[in-house]
């Protein structure tokens, strides 16, 4: 892991420019190693370059949706990271199923509920109820 002691390595998805700077500036000040792609293309090329411990994913975003970047990753030869879904969605969880997510996260949200989703994902994927 590239990150610092105790650090994570997540990647944020986000095509919002202003949040996913935020997230990324937020997981770096706690001590992760944080990366960014704008979309699901530009996460597809990360991770061919960098194995993160977890993604933290936009659901709704233009071109390749979180739905289809989760199809299209888990393809991929593993490992694979837990994914954290970030949605304004009405029904969340349903939400969170379509794309198989480790956790869903419902915008607005606490810096801190994401952080503490992002921890337990990376250390229980599958034991995250979706």
């Amino acid at each position: 892991m590239d990150a610092h002691e105790g650090g994570r390595c997540v990647l944020v998805v986000e095509d919002d420019a202003g949040l996913r700077a935020l997230l990324v500036e937020f997981f770096r000040g706690e001590g992760h190693d944080a990366r960014a792609a704008e979309d699901g293309p530009a996460a597809l090329h990360v991770v061919a370059q960098w194995t993160p411990d977890v993604i933290v994913l936009d659901r709704h975003m233009p071109g390749m949706d979180g739905e289809e970047f989760a199809r299209i990753y888990r393809a991929l030869p593993p490992p694979h990271a837990p994914l954290v879904l970030l949605t304004g969605h009405a029904q969340p969880e349903a939400a969170g199923e379509r794309v198989g997510t480790a956790a869903v996260v419902v915008k607005p949200f606490a810096l801190d509920e994401l952080l503490t989703t992002v921890a337990r994902a990376a250390r229980e994927p599958a034991l995250i109820p979706v």
